[in-house]
């Protein structure tokens, strides 16, 4: 019996082998976020009293080297969301919810026909452009990006073609796949010129039914200019919707561009002043065109919750054509890190939203000032306390013509204190 038992265990031990020495391969690494809020409301008309809530961000990502040239990567995201309070999307006061944002393959070959490296990418994941004006990467996205992504590179030029599907038809049960989906496609061209990096790029959005697509042309460059430390960048783009015939043309611009200089001074070992500007076209009412830059999936973010551009995390945000008459984001920020307190960090800053057209004098936008002090733990673990103050950029406006002014109309001035413990593994 015992020489059974033997037998059996090595033949166990044999076909497991290949899965241990796989395992022992991969690496993982995370990060996770725990904030505290607590809120308090002024100027409110319906007497809306203090919250106090918890927010939690949670990211696993594992990446196994299947050979030289393979690998394989798969990333599960956690987040807290409440789909009535944009606001609040990022991890809000609803239910818990899991997630992959990325699962894929990958393969790369060096000197294929006459490029330096070829790579291709199957499955899940997504695809950044740039600072996030037409297509960005959400650091929790629920956005699900499944398809192919090609790197051709001949230094010092690289193209990148993606292309995904980014939902799908069911039937009336759910149980099964319809015809019909909504696809997006990408190409990126970019490369280092005079230390410059420049891009240009185009992204086409197919969406189920007729006249419902549209393509975005865009160009941008970033780096250093002048001295070290010196940084810039720039980005522009524009968006032309397939109308239907009879309806007015449609499309639109978008812009952003920033800078920021960091430097030692006194009793700071650094400096930094930093400030952007993004601007997305809405409509004027006043010409027959519809103008209008509502890309599918833009995404940055810029300070606090007024700095969001991405309707899953949410903040201001004008994707998809959810914000009409456009949007102005004007984000500036100066921190300082003292000699005697290397591992703190003071910063200030401001964030500044409008519309880029007021067609109805009414603007449902709200600036932010915060103050924020970081903390260092160790190297992957760090504090931050900060205090943020929302303010109205607009006043109370009775905007459906009830006769009263509801929640959702009345302009509310937030005090909000967070405390956020962050690791990284």
């Amino acid at each position: 019996m015992k020489k059974i038992y033997f037998s059996i265990l090595a033949v166990v031990i044999v076909l497991l082998l290949p899965s241990l020495q796989a395992i022992a391969q991969i690496n993982v690494e995370g990060d996770f976020r725990m904030r505290w809020y607590s809120d308090s409301f002024g100027w409110a008309r319906d007497n809306r009293a203090q919250e106090n809530y918890l927010r939690y961000l949670g990211r696993l990502r594992a990446k196994a080297k299947v050979t030289s040239n393979t690998s394989f990567t798969t990333e599960l995201i956690t987040l807290i969301d409440s789909p009535g309070q944009p606001i609040r999307n990022i991890a809000g006061t609803g239910p818990m919810r899991f997630g992959i944002s990325q699962i894929y393959a990958e393969m790369s070959e060096q000197n294929v026909l006459f490029f330096d490296l070829a790579r291709v990418r199957l499955g899940r994941q997504q695809f950044p452009i740039g600072n996030g004006l037409s297509f960005g990467d959400s650091y929790y996205y629920s956005d699900k990006f499944d398809g192919g992504r090609l790197d051709l590179a001949y230094f010092p030029v690289t193209l990148s073609l993606f292309g995904a599907i980014t939902g799908q038809n069911l039937s009336a049960s759910g149980l099964y796949p319809d015809p019909g989906s909504d696809q997006i496609y990408a190409a990126k061209l970019s490369g280092n010129f005079f230390e410059q990096d420049l891009m240009i790029y185009g992204i086409e959005q197919k969406l189920r039914g007729p006249y419902n697509d549209n393509i975005v042309y865009g160009a941008g460059a970033t780096g250093e200019i002048y001295f070290k430390d010196l940084e810039y960048f720039v980005e522009g783009a524009y968006q032309q919707f397939n109308q239907a015939p009879g309806l007015p043309e449609k499309g639109g611009i978008g812009y952003m561009g920033g800078i920021g200089y960091r430097w030692g001074l006194g009793p700071f070992r650094s400096i930094k002043l930093e400030t952007r500007y993004a601007a997305y076209q809405g409509d004027d009412a006043k010409t027959t065109k519809i103008e209008q830059f509502s890309p599918p999936y833009p995404n940055f973010f810029w300070g606090g919750r007024a700095g969001y551009v991405n309707g899953e995390v949410g903040g201001d945000y004008p994707r998809n054509s959810q914000n009409l008459e456009g949007s102005r984001i004007w984000y500036t920020r100066m921190y300082v890190i003292p000699k005697m307190f290397p591992k703190i960090r003071f910063q200030v800053q401001y964030v500044k939203v409008s519309e880029y057209v007021n067609n109805d004098n009414y603007n449902s936008m709200d600036d932010e000032f915060s103050v924020r002090l970081y903390y260092t733990v160790t190297n992957n673990s760090a504090f931050q306390i900060r205090f943020a103050r929302a303010i109205p950029n607009g006043d109370d406006k009775d905007k459906d013509g009830g006769g009263l002014i509801t929640s959702s109309e009345d302009r509310v001035s937030v005090n909000s204190y967070m405390l956020e413990w962050q690791i990284e593994f």
